[in-house]
């Protein structure tokens, strides 16, 4: 339930848990599932449970699914237990998947690999664009093809609940129906957290443990929203370094809080439809019409289907070599260039086991290049934007950190993207890619001309386009006034052995304390080839039903339990 600052302010817990978002009401729900403890979550946003701006599928309906292929790594770097096998099963342990009503042609799935008695409702969008099936040919003409599963291309389901017509995320499926409960409000031990409303001070105090759940970075709208890495810093949990000149005083040294931060990056071409085709498609511009808007409003309201009922769905997963013939030669170069420097010792033992199994991915052809059709874009109706994502670019970790004791300033953040020549090429190489797939047949018949929103385009044939490769400071800036992060950061808070810059271990607990954990995706220590939300579900879930006291038994110990 909602509480006051009066409910809060000096008063116990047994659980206080850092952050109301995806992981962290996770946790809240299934802790407060025993009544006899009592369960605080503080969040510095407004609970906002009934806004259309929210619930409107065509607003945030995310992507939902794993990765095999990197959560396998959580455990090649020293986390027992945590793989894909374990894993998996807290996947589908989150998700009640709802097969679509109507049969489609592009539409193929298992049930099998879907959860479909957990809290989460999935299914698919009430209504196509008209630009999944020419895309989908066009790609296919490249011989890429569909498939059921997320690689090569796909029709990937998407959080939205196809009897509400509503986005289904956690505030509404783990919350809302638990709101009712009355309990859900050498080393050292946390004994209270201290936080600001309204621009002031109070203190909650907590007898069992301290869950860290808050946003991975600072975001420019919330300043009051911290990092993890910020939370524990400010209490004085960090690199002594960086503690001391913030004015810190320094409780536990861990240098690895606050680094080997990764993300996902994302840029976009756009395309516009010809005018005499206009008609036959639909994308969300259409709303940038005021008359539109309002009767797409009232379409929605009446439960007629119309844009709101459209989500991006039509993805492309691959590996650098299924969208260019220089694969080989581009990864050749980046192999040599990465062993070089693990051989010359260049690399902390940490860092050096993450590069030794990016490399074992990028020779396995792991896919780590997504594309993703979207019905939107900025310059006219009519006009879907093809993006290209580069999932997995090399690690490059960066950091943040708080400049000093004041929880309200940015924190210092280094980004470290583009500095390997393998990123910046395969760039260049994916907007090749999504300049092929639009030039093919039926696409090439329903665009005007090329992609409207770039002024650095490539050439017009190879050779420009290598020309411009070459010129690695040219795409540097290029990339920096048009790229842009996925919020997927992950690594602030690694689950790593803490000699390798690990700063949880792998039952999440924050080394050097008895009771403060990180559940979220920032304790994940390698970035996976997946979006972020269904593994976020997958920790929320795993954390709190795993590492607990109370817990009869690990699930981990009982991997049979681990399901829904």
């Amino acid at each position: 339930m909602l509480v006051t600052i009066d409910q809060v302010s000096g008063k116990s817990f047994d659980y206080i848990i850092i952050g109301g978002g995806t992981a962290g009401l996770v946790v809240a729900a299934r802790l407060s599932e025993d009544p006899s403890l009592s369960v605080l979550v503080l969040e510095a946003g407004e609970p906002n449970l009934n806004d259309p701006a929210i619930l409107l599928p065509s607003s945030y309906g995310s992507h939902f699914g794993g990765d095999s292929n990197y959560t396998k790594a959580f455990e090649e770097l020293g986390n027992k237990g945590w793989n894909w096998k374990t894993l998996e099963k807290y996947y589908k342990r989150v998700e009640r998947f709802l097969p679509p009503n109507e049969k489609h042609h592009m539409l193929d799935f298992d049930l099998h690999e879907h959860g479909l008695e957990g809290p989460l409702e999935v299914g698919y969008p009430g209504l196509l664009s008209g630009f999944e099936k020419p895309v989908f040919e066009a790609i296919m003409s490249l011989g890429i093809n569909f498939t059921p599963e997320p690689a090569r291309t796909w029709l990937t389901p998407v959080t939205i609940s196809p009897t509400t017509r509503t986005r289904s995320y956690a505030a509404n499926m783990y919350y809302e129906p638990n709101a009712s409960r009355s309990n859900l409000i050498g080393e050292v031990t946390a004994r209270s957290v201290s936080f600001l409303h309204g621009g002031k001070e109070y203190q909650a105090f907590v007898d069992k443990e301290v869950v860290v759940s808050a946003g991975n970075q600072q975001t420019p709208f919330l300043i009051s929203w911290l990092i993890k890495a910020q939370v524990l810093e400010l209490s004085g949990i960090g690199d002594p370094d960086v503690l001391q000149k913030a004015g810190v005083e320094v409780v536990v040294d861990l240098e690895g809080v606050g680094n080997n931060i990764q993300e996902h990056l994302n840029v976009g071409l756009t395309y516009q439809v010809k005018e005499e085709l206009e008609a036959g498609f639909l994308t969300f511009d259409c709303m940038n019409d005021p008359e539109e808007l309002r009767r797409q409003k009232e379409l929605y309201a009446a439960g007629e289907k119309g844009v709101f009922d459209m989500a991006t769905y039509l993805m492309a997963f691959m590996p650098l070599s299924a969208i260019t013939p220089d694969a080989q030669g581009l990864q050749k170069k980046y192999l040599a260039s990465i062993q070089a420097r693990i051989a010359a010792g260049d690399y902390p033992s940490g860092l050096k086991k993450q590069y030794q199994l990016q490399l074992d991915h990028i020779k396995a052809e792991i896919p780590s290049h997504e594309f993703v059709v979207m019905q939107r874009c900025s310059f006219r109706y009519s006009a879907p934007d093809l993006k290209r994502k580069d999932i997995n670019p090399s690690i490059n970790p960066r950091f943040q950190h708080i400049k000093s004791n004041n929880p309200l300033e940015y924190p210092e953040i280094d980004p470290h993207y583009f500095e390997e020549e393998y990123d910046i090429r395969s760039f260049v190489e994916s907007f090749k890619f999504v300049r092929r797939v639009a030039q093919q047949e039926p696409l090439r018949s329903i665009f005007v001309g090329k992609e409207r929103d770039f002024s650095w385009t490539f050439g017009k044939n190879r050779r420009r386009d290598h020309w411009y490769a070459r010129r690695c400071r040219h795409y540097l800036s290029c990339a920096s006034q048009s790229t842009w992060e996925m919020k997927h950061t992950v690594g602030s808070c690694s689950m790593l052995a803490r000699g390798d810059g690990g700063v949880v271990d792998n039952k999440l607990k924050v080394y050097g304390t008895t009771n403060v954990r990180v559940i979220d995706i920032s304790i994940i220590p390698l970035h996976i080839g997946a979006h972020t939300q269904a593994t976020a579900y997958a920790i929320g879930e795993l954390g709190s039903g795993s590492f607990f006291h109370y817990m009869v038994k690990p699930i981990l110990a009982t991997p049979d339990l681990a399901g829904r």
